[in-house]
């Protein structure tokens, strides 16, 4: 399915949702905060994503939709890249409504800032209804579209770990392994990055990376989040430069089995819950349960976004369904007191039956002489 076909494919599913609830216009907002652990609405209908500080994709039941965006000079971009053609300026989205669009739903909300949404619901004479659960049930299994987008992402964040394990040295910065990184795989076609490359003896947490100096006997632990068509995947690795101490890879081996039972407890149709459930045994089995909480951890896993972010934080209580063609990461990062913070994860997709890594390099902590 090409680009167009996909757009045209959800713009039908989004127009029979709005049928049945009633709706005449479907007002889709996004501020340009991009962000990795949130669904950016806009972007998935458009393919476009902005700046900021607003766009709004106005789609009506059955009339063309139309952009309207700010800032005014990036309009052309946005006809060159999004599936939408009808781009328009924000100040003329108050044409619009000032002309009555009918009973309204609104999606993005949380994204807008409270002035605004008082202004629409003044030019509406109407509160829009919340309408974000018309998109959220849509996205929440991946297209094969967006699994292919997915899929070259995956690549290219095994590449980012691959630079890592080849070029990282004793004497560089924090900074400057995260850029090794970045480089990499921005070379190789990725759009945006959440990235964190930090370096211990013993680590507290990942981190943003600061100019500290790698040194001899150092566990680097990476979070390497490449994005391509706006959607991310997210891989989790550590390595060590120089021969670690034996308590090293001991501790190192609970993440590798629980890594492996949080990927076995990932079955179509069991809760996140599940995954959760498994890691944090393992941990408690080997003696860490008090750790297994915040401030030591955060999560098992979580959704990646721009696209659905389901099935949500990997973690005690959610009992969301896994469903296949929903993707996440799982990953059983943890801090461990006899070394510190150590990184281990894959994106997966869900199958008929289980969960499937997306990214393929090696589970074993790299060791860099």
């Amino acid at each position: 399915m090409n680009g167009q076909q996909e757009f045209e494919n959800r713009i039908a599913k989004v127009r029979q949702a709005m049928r049945d609830k009633g709706l005449q216009t479907l007002l889709v907002f996004d501020s340009g905060r991009h962000n990795f652990l949130r669904m950016n609405y806009v972007a998935y209908l458009t393919d476009f994503i902005g700046v900021g500080p607003e766009a709004v994709l106005v789609l009506p039941l059955d009339n063309d939709p139309v952009l309207y965006l700010s800032p005014a000079w990036d309009i052309d971009r946005a006809q060159e890249e999004s599936w939408v053609k009808n781009v328009q300026p924000f100040e003329n989205f108050w044409n619009l409504l000032s002309k009555g669009v009918g009973k309204a739903g609104l999606i993005g909300r949380e994204a807008m800032h409270v002035d605004l949404h008082d202004e629409i619901v003044k030019a509406l004479n109407q509160a829009p209804v919340n309408a974000k659960d018309i998109i959220e049930n849509i996205a929440r299994r991946k297209s094969g579209f967006e699994l292919e987008r997915l899929r070259q992402a995956a690549i290219i964040a095994d590449a980012g770990v691959q630079a890592l394990h080849e070029e990282a040295h004793v004497g560089l910065k924090e900074f400057e392994l995260a850029a090794i990184v970045e480089y990499r795989m921005r070379f190789l076609g990725a759009e945006d990055n959440f990235g964190m490359v930090v370096a211990s003896n013993h680590n507290q947490a990942l981190h943003p990376p600061t100019d500290r100096v790698v040194q001899s006997g150092d566990i680097i632990i990476g979070e390497i989040t490449p994005c391509i068509g706006g959607l991310f995947v997210q891989i989790c690795r550590t390595m060590v430069l120089g021969q670690p101490a034996p308590v090293v890879h001991e501790k190192y081996a609970i993440l590798q089995k629980a890594m492996g039972l949080g990927m076995g407890a990932a079955k179509t149709g069991a809760p996140a819950s599940d995954v959760a459930a498994a890691i944090n045994g393992t941990l408690g089995d080997a003696g860490y349960e008090k750790y297994c909480r915040p401030p030591f951890m955060r999560v098992r896993g979580h959704g990646l976004g721009c696209g659905s972010s389901a099935p949500g934080n990997l973690e005690d209580g959610n009992q969301t369904k896994l469903e296949e063609g929903m993707t996440f990461i799982i990953h059983p990062n943890q801090y461990i007191p006899e070394t510190g913070y150590m990184t281990l994860g894959d994106t997966v997709v869900m199958t008929q039956s289980k969960a499937e890594p997306m990214t393929r390099s090696s589970w074993d902590i790299f060791v860099k002489e």
